[in-house]
């Protein structure tokens, strides 16, 4: 019986088969490889493309805090200024008036704000100067409603029958309360004496329980002192009262004949201006001055 001869392939043969899959392999890896050192190479762009932004960011952020900086540094050397400056309270009684609105545009010309003690005046001129005072940026102050110190210097109760009169058309005009005060005469005035004799004590107490604050002045125009004052009596009254005080709350008027207050005004204020004095607004936190306490 023969033996049957087993196949044995030639060593060429053999090599050739492993040295195709060697290929083969090498093939599969270098395109896992490629595909993974693409991956990579994206990664690693988008990765410098961030860092590019934040770096950006970055840089822009030192830029802000830099600005902030002077004007922290700014609004610091200012306040300093202001703490050590003089301010003048500019107010005026017995508006609204025409010559409120001149006023009012002369303010606005300087950029100053003042306060107005007004009194109850109803109509659609009048509502519409309330109006301004409160939208450019004014105060007001209740100065009655009547101001005739017959009918509000009568009794107490009279009196803030008139001031709650007055406050109850303003805020329905404008919205807002007249949450300070100027009694007409001031605290110390001695015509009310003919009417009720010592109110005026009773009513300062009074106007201290109901938390309402209320403000003279220390510095007089004398536009009251006549019907129409000299326009040069008034500036040099203003100028020479506000000289050596720190604080000045300068008493004007702006009804209707007060004309000439209107065109001292602009000479003031540029007078107090060029002296390095500021301007603010009454309201119930500025330290009142008060003839009667």
């Amino acid at each position: 019986m023969s033996k049957t001869k087993t196949f044995k392939p030639p060593v060429t043969a053999i090599l050739a088969a492993a040295l195709t899959a060697a290929v083969i392999a090498c093939a599969v890896i270098f395109f896992v490889l490629e595909g993974k050192i693409r991956d990579l190479n994206d990664t690693l762009a988008k990765s410098q493309a961030y860092s590019a932004q934040i770096d950006g960011e970055l840089n822009d952020l030192k830029k802000e805090y830099e600005s902030l900086k002077d004007d922290y540094a700014e609004l610091e050397k200012l306040k300093a200024e202001q703490k050590n400056a003089k301010v003048v309270y500019l107010t005026f009684d017995d508006g609204p008036s025409q010559n409120t609105e001149k006023i009012l545009d002369i303010l606005d010309k300087y950029n100053v704000k003042a306060t107005f003690f007004v009194i109850g005046k109803e109509g659609g001129y009048a509502a519409q100067i309330c109006r301004r005072i409160i939208t450019d940026g004014h105060s007001a102050g209740n100065h009655t409603y009547s101001h005739k110190y017959e009918e509000i210097y009568s009794s107490t109760d009279a009196f803030w029958e008139q001031y709650k009169k007055n406050d109850d058309i303003f805020f329905e005009i404008t919205g807002r309360h007249l949450s300070i005060l100027r009694f007409p005469g001031g605290s110390n005035n001695t015509v009310s004496q003919r009417y009720c004799d010592g109110i005026m004590e009773v009513l300062t107490q009074q106007a201290q329980q109901k938390g309402i604050v209320y403000f003279d002045w220390n510095v007089s125009s004398l536009d009251a002192e006549k019907k129409v004052q000299d326009t040069q009596v008034i500036i040099n009254s203003v100028l020479s009262g506000v000289k050596d005080k720190q604080t000045s709350i300068v008493l004007m008027h702006d009804n209707n004949t007060k004309k000439t207050t209107v065109e001292a005004l602009p000479v003031i204020i540029e007078q107090l201006k060029s002296q390095g004095y500021i301007f603010k607004t009454l309201d119930e936190n500025t330290p009142p001055i008060q003839f009667l306490k």
